[in-house]
């Protein structure tokens, strides 16, 4: 029989991705949730927006990067302001 486990005893981390792997950087955002951000950056700047998945912009809401209204998915200011300190926004998509 197996013996139980007990998960007080160590740290637990939270992550918004299942795989520590995928986390990118100190805030646990998923690299689409990243690039669904950065999109929805470049659509406020040029009006054009390629498909978002919409589980990654999801994220963002939940983490008040992003919000839904009249005109569909916006980055909020905490959005931009994650973006602008970002040293690697500037990479393709």
């Amino acid at each position: 029989m197996p013996e139980p486990v007990d998960f007080t005893a160590t740290s637990q981390v939270l992550s918004l991705v299942p795989d520590a792997a995928c986390d990118t950087g100190p805030s646990q955002l998923s690299l689409g949730a990243y690039r669904a951000l950065r999109q929805l950056e470049r659509r406020l700047r040029t009006g054009a927006l390629d498909a978002v998945n919409i589980r990654h912009v999801q994220e963002l809401a939940v983490l008040g990067l992003a919000h839904h209204g009249r005109g569909g998915w916006r980055p909020t200011n905490a959005g931009l302001n994650y973006l602008g300190k970002r040293q690697d926004r500037n990479l393709p998509d």
